[in-house]
């Protein structure tokens, strides 16, 4: 049986939409990832942050955001990739930790600032989301197989009915996009289109939105 999404008790959860991401500027372009491919998830989110506005649905964005000195990094940043820590990714306070200019939160928005992947691990999100008696979440942002995949399995786990948008996720390598795309529809959650979900949600935008 195939979960089905509900406009009620939904959520929108925007991932790590950031400079150091999304910009030729930024941290990831600096350690020669693809940036452009992970900036191909904007158009995407952008419309589902629009579809989200005129269903009355709450969103959710988050920042993958470190301290200067990396203390907080752990063996990720320390050992596993410390290329990272050399371009000073995402660090608290700088222009690439900052949400990517065409990301536009307004101030009814919950903003959760995170140094893993999930989106869930230390941080308030999970209250956030429980206290406004949600059930459902759709997932965007970047990058698929890292904080996208991590979120949508912690979000499943947690019994939120999850959705993730192919066409608002972004990947620097296209393998293991649609690797985490299939991992993630075998059972934790729905993959749909964005065009499916404002169709869910009741909304209808213009081609500009």
């Amino acid at each position: 049986m195939t979960i089905q999404l509900q406009k009620e008790n939904c959520a929108l959860i925007v991932v790590d939409m950031q400079n150091g991401f999304l910009d030729a500027k930024g941290s990831m372009a600096q350690s020669g990832f693809d940036w452009e491919k992970l900036a191909a998830a904007s158009p995407g989110v952008q419309r589902l942050v629009a579809g989200a506005r005129k269903a009355d649905v709450p969103v959710f964005w988050t920042q993958y955001v470190y301290e200067p000195d990396f203390r907080d990094g752990g063996v990720q940043i320390e050992e596993i990739m410390p290329g990272l820590k050399e371009v000073n990714l995402c660090v608290s306070g700088t222009w690439d930790a900052e949400l990517h200019p065409d990301m536009k939160p307004e101030d009814t928005d919950i903003i959760i600032e995170k140094n893993r992947p999930s989106s869930f691990y230390s941080t308030r999100l999970e209250s956030y989301l429980r206290s406004q008696d949600i059930e459902n979440v759709v997932v965007c942002g970047v990058t698929t197989n890292i904080c996208v995949e991590t979120t949508v399995r912690d979000a499943s786990q947690r019994d939120f009915r999850t959705f993730v948008v192919r066409d608002a996720v972004g990947e620097v390598d296209d393998f293991r996009g649609q690797t985490a795309l299939k991992a993630m529809e075998y059972l934790f959650a729905r993959v749909m289109n964005v065009n499916d979900v404002l169709d869910e949600w009741g909304v209808e935008l213009s081609n500009a939105a």
